[in-house]
């Protein structure tokens, strides 16, 4: 709880700058790839499930994309109004819905298209996380990570401590899970990567569901 309400409170005070910063850019270069990965498979008609969906942004650009639907939860109040707001402006709101809620506990509606944009970093517990946004995909789990990989990983890994170090009481730690942790909780909830991609900081993730057969190879 002392977690999740840290969280809430650290993008309840960044909500503007985010809905601020989509309205003037765009989505960022990673957001984009990892629209674009999961956009190359046929998604028209598919519903999306964004998991820490903060001011609505992918799911926006998702529903600009053909998917039929968008759902987005989040912890912070002001991120989720932000949200919703910008869907009643692009004329989304008969097909996108946004609310409050812990996307590790909560119980999640069935999707086709899971999303967790730069979420799986805030969470102490990834593979609670993860198992919960694997139960609630019917056929896609999409994820960017911070590029915490080969020669990168380490200088990563000393600015996040340091951060985490100066940042310590009410602020929001960030996590630099293994990706072999990640790789392994997903495949033993039925998924095979399929796409990795990086940008200068993030690294990119598609993981498809797959069948017993498929999953016993």
């Amino acid at each position: 709880m002392e977690e999740t309400n840290k969280i809430a409170n650290y993008f309840d005070d960044s909500a503007c700058e985010f809905c601020d910063r989509y309205k003037n850019s765009g989505l960022s270069r990673s957001s984009k790839l990892l629209l674009d990965l999961i956009g190359e498979q046929h998604i028209h008609g598919m519903s999306v499930l964004d998991l820490g969906c903060g001011a609505g942004s992918f799911s926006v650009e998702a529903l600009k994309q053909g998917v039929s639907s968008a759902v987005g939860l989040d912890l912070s109040p002001r991120m989720v109004k932000a949200a919703t707001d910008l869907a009643a402006i692009l004329g989304f709101q008969e097909r996108a819905k946004f609310q409050l809620g812990d996307v590790a506990t909560t119980e999640l509606p069935r999707s086709d298209i899971v999303v967790m944009d730069k979420v799986i970093c805030c969470y102490s517990d990834a593979e609670l996380l993860l198992k919960n946004a694997a139960r609630a995909s019917g056929s896609t789990v999409g994820f960017v990570v911070p590029r915490s990989d080969g020669i990168l990983e380490w200088p990563f890994r000393a600015g996040v401590w340091l951060a985490n170090l100066f940042q310590r009481g009410n602020s929001v730690r960030f996590y630099l899970h293994p990706l072999n942790v990640v790789d392994k909780t997903l495949r033993d909830s039925g998924f095979v990567r399929k796409k990795k991609r990086g940008s200068r900081l993030w690294l990119v993730f598609v993981y498809k569901r797959v069948d017993g057969l498929e999953l016993a190879k």
